[in-house]
């Protein structure tokens, strides 16, 4: 198996042999458990779903671990950031309100939520939400594992966006803990990932059926990612960190 002047072709080789390592675009959303994955294998087209140690993934880069969509905030700033405002303006209203401001660095490191607000109102001129404070634990998780090197494979989404994406670019017309919601963003997936509905059924019973679905969807963008076909809200802005704040789908 040669390739170009000669040389050994070790991917040809590989298929020839079966043992080409398979390679994921891969989709994360936090959960009660930690972190839930929704896996797609690029040459089977087979998924999987399960639950990963996102801070470990983020210092390690397992091999097989081609694009990964996160759903929480990358890029801590000390001011509203663009891609949040960004992405509210596309979703316009209901579907805007569940992109909420995403905290400074100091906020989320604070000890308690009295001292995170004042924290966040003292540096942005605005306070912070109590949902922002709920996720602050993961958003701490991924700011201290994540490195700019990180972001050439792993990289933020917001689901309402990817789903706002896959939807025609048309906002989703129920909330995502509805019935009617759930099943909206089922049948979008369906066209993406037949065989979604037997994860549903056998998922951690620390998962939530929105959580499969908001993981699956950044799947979708972590394949669009691989592909060269995805898109962000905005420019980046770069943090103190060098990380870069904006929001892929």
């Amino acid at each position: 198996m040669l390739g170009v002047e000669g040389k050994l072709d070790r991917s040809r080789l590989n298929k020839f042999l079966g043992t080409e390592q398979s390679m994921f675009a891969i989709g994360v959303d936090g959960c009660s458990a930690g972190w839930v994955s929704f896996k797609f294998d690029t040459s089977s087209r087979a998924t999987l779903v399960e639950l990963i140690d996102l801070p470990a993934v983020l210092r390690n880069h397992p091999n097989d671990f081609a694009c990964v969509g996160i759903d929480i905030p990358i890029g801590l700033l000390d001011a509203p950031r663009a891609c949040d405002l960004a992405a509210r303006r596309i979703l316009g209203q209901p579907r805007g309100s569940s992109v909420f401001p995403t905290p400074c660095r100091a906020a989320v490191q604070a000890g308690d939520y009295e001292a995170a607000n004042t924290m966040n109102r003292l540096i942005t001129g605005r306070g912070m939400s109590r949902q922002a404070w709920c996720i602050s634990p993961k958003i701490r998780q991924v700011d201290e594992a994540i490195t700019p090197d990180c972001q050439q494979w792993a990289f933020e989404v917001h689901p309402e966006v990817c789903f706002w994406a896959l939807n025609a670019k048309k906002p989703m017309k129920f909330r995502k803990k509805t019935a009617q919601g759930k099943a909206d963003r089922l049948a979008l997936l369906k066209g993406v990932f037949p065989d979604i509905e037997r994860h549903l059924s056998h998922r951690d019973h620390h998962v939530g059926v929105d959580d499969v679905l908001d993981a699956a969807v950044a799947a979708w963008t972590a394949l669009r990612m691989q592909n060269g076909k995805a898109e962000r809200v905005c420019e980046p802005e770069q943090d103190e960190k060098g990380l870069a704040a904006t929001i892929h789908y």
